[in-house]
């Protein structure tokens, strides 16, 4: 049970994203964007803490924004930059533990996702992920 319930949140977040691809500017008054999660929505934040789960270094980032790797586990923006830019907020969603980002930064949208994190705290234990769901969470 609780297998297919994460199974439809994950179908869910991917219809979601889908939809924000096709859309141009949703007309909706969206104020920020907050992002909690895994690697897939992870936008840098591995980069500042203690773990062996990094993207900061090719190929990842080819295709971001002057060709550099910036934490994304991806080659180039991830599916919350693609939603944020949907809603009229910014092009990209910074990560939260970025130092050369500030609380006015945040005041339209923030990534608290790590990679390596799980919805059970173990996962995050066991794959050496310091900043837990239950520690994004908090933060906010």
């Amino acid at each position: 049970m609780e297998f297919q319930s994460k199974l439809l949140a994950l179908c869910s977040l991917h219809i979601l994203c889908l939809l924000c691809f096709h859309l141009n500017k949703v007309s909706a008054k969206v104020p920020a964007i907050v992002v909690f999660g895994d690697s897939s929505v992870d936008a840098g934040n591995n980069n500042f803490i203690p773990t062996v789960a990094r993207s900061n270094f090719q190929p990842y980032g080819r295709d971001f924004q002057g060709g550099k790797a910036t934490g994304r586990f991806s080659n180039g923006r991830i599916p919350t930059d693609f939603i944020s830019e949907s809603f009229g907020i910014k092009e990209f969603v910074p990560p939260y533990l970025d130092p050369k980002y500030n609380i006015s930064d945040f005041a339209t949208g923030v990534s608290f996702a790590s990679a390596a994190t799980g919805y059970d705290n173990a996962t995050s234990d066991v794959l050496v992920s310091p900043f837990s769901l239950n520690t994004q969470t908090s933060e906010i």
